[in-house]
C-alpha cells in the first residue's frame, strides 16, 4: 500500500502537470487512484478534505460531463475495483495508517516557531 500511495502522489503530480492537461485522462489511472482515495475516505473520514483536494488536483479542469463519462467506462470500473480489492487484502490497521499519513502529508501545517504577539 505504501508503494501505491507514493505512486498515487506521483500520479497526481503527473496528471496535474501541463503535459497531461492537454491530453485526455486515462480511465484506468483515474480509476486506480479513485479506488485508493475512496478506501482512504471510508477508513479515515478525518482526511476527506485532503483526499478531495488531491483528487481535484489530479483531475484538473475538465469539460463539463467529461469526468462523469470517464467513470462509466469499463477501464475505469475495472481499475477502481482492483484498487479497492488490493486495499481490502491488506490489514485494516496498515491501510488506516497509510491513509492517515497521506492525509497528513496533504494538509498544510501551521507555522511553528517564535511568533511575535
Amino acid at each position: 500500500m505504501k508503494n501505491r500511495i507514493i505512486l498515487g502522489i506521483g500520479l497526481a503530480i503527473a496528471l496535474s502537470s501541463s503535459t497531461w492537461a492537454e491530453q485526455p485522462l486515462d480511465p484506468a489511472q483515474v480509476g486506480s487512484f479513485d479506488g485508493m482515495l475512496n478506501v482512504c475516505r471510508e477508513i479515515n473520514p478525518a482526511g476527506i478534505s485532503a483526499y478531495n483536494t488531491l483528487r481535484a488536483a489530479l483531475i484538473g479542469p475538465q469539460p463539463e460531463g467529461a469526468v462523469e463519462a470517464l467513470t462509466q467506462t469499463p477501464e475505469y470500473r475495472q481499475a477502481y475495483e482492483a484498487a479497492r480489492q488490493k486495499s481490502a487484502d491488506q490489514p485494516h490497521e496498515k491501510v488506516l495508517k497509510e491513509c492517515t499519513q497521506l492525509a497528513a502529508s496533504l494538509t498544510p501545517r501551521a507555522r511553528q516557531g517564535n511568533r511575535r504577539k
